[in-house]
């Protein structure tokens, strides 16, 4: 630095003075920042002279004064605030990795071809490399999390919640008790990536009013996506939720929960405590959710001021006041998603109880929300305010409702998934995902006929059947599967396509059967058949 001095000293005989900040500050060495330096009006065209400080030794940018004078080194601003971007220190500053690892400070200069500021300078920490189970926190190199310990240290570690920060999981992590991650007064705004990977047994819990409790307890900005929240134990007060507590704003996308949430006060959801100003996509919950003695209950959401669409909830709610299968109160704009909950049991004889949300005013804005019927609502009735939505049965057994009918992207985001009778959306890719509706869900829907609504209709008699049942449809029929209730599989007949099949059905019990037609076309159709 002191031949560059000796060049400035001879060529002006006063430097302007000058103020610098940088954002980050203090510069994180592995990371872009962003300088501002304040001082005179030295016109429109200002450059940046730089350098770096490592020990005693100073490497410039540009090499030497005169270098500086080009477009990499231009300042944007005008009259006295003047700003450069630095992407990556050590290509810019031409440095080696041993280099940069010591430097310390970096300086800097703004100038014209005739006039200059003093030296300033902004000090320079050590970017954490290798941190958790590797990786350097940027876009192009995320933090890999594989090992509880990481989960552990993230969770205390805020200089990796900012938004400039990246995680991914590269492996199922089993949690345990922690302090999630964030607060509601230093919420995490980085970048979560689950991979497709689950945060199993989480347990986090605080008694505090005010506090927001989740896996994440409050995101601000931040991005979340690909994640399970498997078996979670959260217990909370104020702002309640499987996967976040409080959401001020940011993406949560292609995420499920389950488990328990208990809250003791405002704004419990199976996924997300209050959604604040969020855009929540893609998402379902199967946690059950309790909060006996307040407001805002949801089976996804408790309250919801955001964007809500493509998403259901399956979980037991038991609820105090404005309590709905999706949310508990909305008062932003829910789409193209679905309520088919166990039960909903409410504590009181509240007036905001419902299928699909808890209130139905005019700042309730939903399109396309579609509940089970027949879900359950235990000692009380349903309110008459609530949000009940357009009530299915059994084409909430259909992947053309969700992907025709709501829209859902089954090509990428989806994946429709059979098992025995019982046939459900998880998300695809992800691990860990279970059927999320319960036996009485699938036993309480009304008699089935055609599931897919593409399909031709089945011709089945005699039902109630005694020793043989007919199954005719005009499209071929490639298999035939009965099945119990409890999903059973009791005979199976591949058909090769005949238009007419007949079962023997006399020496079942008696009761009632789930009869699945799969068709040449690929569609498939179940219908309930009584044995007499």
């Amino acid at each position: 630095m002191l031949g560059a001095l000796t060049v400035v000293l001879s060529a002006y005989a006063d430097w302007e003075q000058a103020s610098v900040t940088t954002t980050p500050s203090p510069i994180v060495s592995t990371k872009p920042f962003e300088v501002t330096i304040q001082t005179s009006d030295l016109g429109s065209d200002v450059y940046c002279y730089t350098w770096v400080v490592i020990g005693d030794e100073s490497i410039a940018a540009s090499g030497d004064w005169g270098g500086s004078l080009n477009a990499k080194f231009k300042m944007t601003g005008s009259a006295g605030t003047y700003k450069l971007k630095v992407d990556n220190i050590m290509a810019f500053y031409g440095l080696t990795e041993a280099q940069l690892e010591g430097v310390t400070k970096i300086g800097f200069i703004a100038r014209t071809s005739s006039n200059q500021t003093v030296d300033s300078y902004a000090d320079v920490v050590q970017g954490r490399k290798n941190a958790y189970s590797g990786g350097e926190g940027t876009a192009q190199s995320p933090f890999v999390l594989k090992t509880t310990d990481d989960i552990l240290a993230l969770s205390t570690t805020s200089m990796d919640w900012t938004d400039d920060v990246y995680l991914i999981m590269g492996a199922d992590i089993t949690v345990g008790e922690f302090s999630g991650i964030g607060t509601k007064s230093s919420p995490f705004k980085g970048n979560f990536d689950g991979k497709g990977y689950s945060l199993k047994n989480a347990s986090v819990s605080n008694t505090a009013i005010g506090t927001s409790t989740g896996v994440f307890n409050a995101i601000d900005g931040a991005t979340i996506r690909n994640l399970g929240v498997v078996d979670a134990d959260i217990n909370g007060t104020t702002f309640t939720g499987a996967l976040v507590g409080y959401a001020a704003s940011g993406t949560v996308e292609r995420c499920f929960s389950s488990g328990t949430v208990t809250g003791t006060s405002i704004c419990a959801g199976g996924l997300i405590g209050e959604n604040a100003g969020a855009t929540v996509s893609d998402c379902y919950s199967t946690a059950a959710v309790t909060n006996e003695n307040d407001y805002a209950t949801g089976g996804l959401v408790g309250k919801n001021k955001g964007v809500i669409k493509n998403t259901y909830a399956s979980g037991k709610i038991t609820a105090y006041n404005y309590a709905g299968g999706l949310t508990g109160a909305n008062y932003g704009n829910v789409a193209a998603s679905v309520a088919i909950n166990a039960s909903i049991e409410p504590t009181s004889n509240g007036a905001y109880i419902a299928r699909f949300g808890g209130n139905n005013n005019k700042q309730n804005s939903t399109s396309g929300t579609l509940s089970w019927k027949d879900m359950p609502v235990k000692g009380a009735s349903w309110s008459g305010y609530g949000d009940h939505s357009a009530d299915h049965n059994s084409n909430l057994l259909s992947q053309s409702t969700y992907s025709n009918l709501l829209g859902w992207d089954f090509a990428d985001v989806w994946e429709w998934r059979t098992e025995g009778s019982h046939s459900y959306p998880v998300l695809a890719g992800l691990n860990n995902q279970k059927d999320p509706a319960t036996d009485e869900f699938y036993n309480g829907l009304s008699s089935v006929e055609i599931i897919d609504t593409d399909c031709q209709k089945l011709s089945v008699y005699p039902n109630p059947v005694n020793s043989f049942v007919n199954i005719e449809a005009g499209k071929g029929i490639e298999n035939v599967t009965v099945y119990t209730l409890s999903g059973q599989q009791v005979r199976k007949a591949e058909c090769g396509g005949a238009a007419t099949v007949t079962i023997e059905c006399g020496d079942l019990t008696r009761g009632v059967y789930l009869l699945g037609v799969s068709l040449s076309d690929g569609t498939r159709a179940i219908e309930k058949i009584i044995k007499e």
